[in-house]
Formats: C-alpha cells, structure tokens, sequence
C-alpha cells in the first residue's frame, strides 16, 4: 500500500500487524466463533431444518431438541443454523456489493468536474434525508420481495455512505503531493486512482464495512419480518422472528432462539469494528 505523505493519519498498521494485536483478536475471537457454528454446526447437528413433526410441535428445549422446536415439530436449532448461512452470507454479500458500487460512484464524483460533484452531493444528501428501512419496504415491495427483492432494496440505498467516504477521502487525497508526483511522472487519471488513491482509501471504509455489515444483518431481519424478505420454509433469522410471533406466550423458544442470534451477531460484529477502527486512528 502506497503511503500518504501529509495525511492527518498514521500509517495504516498491514495485516500481519493488525493480527497481532490482541485488543483486536480479542474482539475478532466471537465474529470467528459465531462464522465457525454457522458454517460447521450443520455438518454436527444434523437435523433437518425443513422437517415437520407434527407430534413434536412446540416443545420446549431438551435433549433431542436443545432449543425447542416450532409450530410444525421442526428443529429450532437446526434453523437457526441453517438461517445463519443465510443471515450472515447475504448480509456479507450485499455489504461487499454495495461497498463496490459506492466506493466506485464516490471516486467518480471525486474525478468528475463540479456539476457533476455537486449533483452527486445533492443526490446523497436528499437519500439520507429519508427513512432507509421504509424505503427498502417500498423497494424490496415494488421488486417482488424475496432474496433478490431485498438485495435490490439494500443495495439501492445502502451504496451512500460508501460513496460519501470515498468521495471525501479521494478529494483529500488528490491533493497530495505524491499524486502531483504521479500526474508530472506520466501516470494516467486511471492509474492515479487505482494505484495510489484507492489504496488510501480503503481504511475508513474498511471500518465502515464493518459497521454497515452489522447494520445489513438487521434490515435484512426487519425485512423478512415485515413479510417481504425470506419467505417460508427457508429458515432465516427475521423470518423466524415473524413466525414466533403468534406463539409468543405459549412457545417463546420460537422468538428467543432467531431473536439472540441476531442480537449476538451484529453485537459481535460491531464490536469487532469498534476495535478495528481505533487500531487504523492511532489517536483513538
């Protein structure tokens, strides 16, 4: 990675560095324990998630059933694994997907002249303005729901944070010496940006990665939950959360089991980007 000559920051510690640090494996530890379960725990407990029991029908936790099981005799633990995959595969899916597609928007506005820039600006600030899970509702609706309704939702609107960011950090950058270095040297816009502004930029949203994943994990809950995400039998956190809800009093296994899955994931993951975002800010 190039090094940014003048930049308020410290140079960003590599990942052999980064790794090092216990204060981050620290908090790394549970998002790794948490991706292991979802992508392991299957291959252990082997129940099948879509299997209906008629007979065993909201049972509370025991041997055979460790969290209970649904309103169809189906085995909670199973699903709430099998709905991580989803859960947190999706979410990290869509996160990456929007972080491209911002980040490249946000370096284009940077390189374009100054109508275009302050369209770009305007146009943010008029999505941040509005309430993001109603609008993802409207679109993930208007798209026709399922996995591919809420991908569109999300991305849709998601990709703005990601671009202010790269917007503001690859003007910054631009005025470094090192790329009127590069510019007198013979390099083209093109190169400019992918060589040595890119690099430079990556950190904060490498944070802000972190802290969107975390944020993606819930509306992708909320979504399902409203009834326009995962649609019955896949087993998926929020819709799980939606079909606990008629049995709330008499079986809250239903609710509990998806409810701390979600809460523990995006607690973990926060976390861990709180820790990752004081080690790239040496002032922190």
């Amino acid at each position: 990675m190039s090094t940014v000559e003048g930049a308020s920051h410290a140079p960003v510690p590599a990942g052999r560095s980064l790794l090092a640090d216990r204060r981050y494996l620290l908090a790394l530890a549970p998002v790794v324990v948490i991706a292991l379960a979802i992508a392991f725990g299957p291959l252990v407990w082997q129940a099948d998630p879509t299997a209906q029991v008629l007979t065993d029908r909201l049972q509370g936790p025991s041997m055979e059933h460790p969290l209970g099981t649904d309103n169809l005799g189906r085995d909670l633990l199973a699903r709430v694994l099998a709905g991580g995959r989803l859960s947190l595969g999706l979410s990290l899916l869509i996160t990456l997907g929007t972080c491209a597609i911002g980040a490249a928007l946000g370096m284009l506005a940077a390189a374009s002249g100054w109508l275009a820039d302050t369209l770009f600006l305007r146009v943010t600030d008029v999505l941040v303005g509005l309430p993001f899970l109603l609008l993802a509702l409207a679109i993930a609706g208007l798209s026709g729901g399922g996995i591919r309704g809420i991908a569109i939702a999300i991305c849709a609107l998601a990709w703005v944070s990601f671009a202010r960011v790269a917007r503001d950090e690859s003007r910054r950058i631009r005025g470094l010496p090192m790329i009127a270095a590069a510019v007198a040297s013979g390099a083209t816009p093109v190169r400019v940006y992918v060589r040595h502004i890119l690099p430079n930029i990556w950190p904060p949203l490498g944070v802000l990665l972190v802290v969107r994943f975390s944020h993606t994990i819930l509306t992708l809950a909320g979504l399902s939950f409203l009834g326009v995400g995962v649609q019955p039998p896949t087993a998926e956190w929020g819709a799980m959360l939606d079909q606990g809800v008629p049995y709330i009093e008499r079986a809250p296994q239903m609710m509990l089991a998806p409810g701390l899955a979600v809460t523990v994931s995006c607690l973990c993951v926060t976390l861990s980007g709180m820790a990752f975002e004081r080690l790239m800010d040496p002032r922190r």
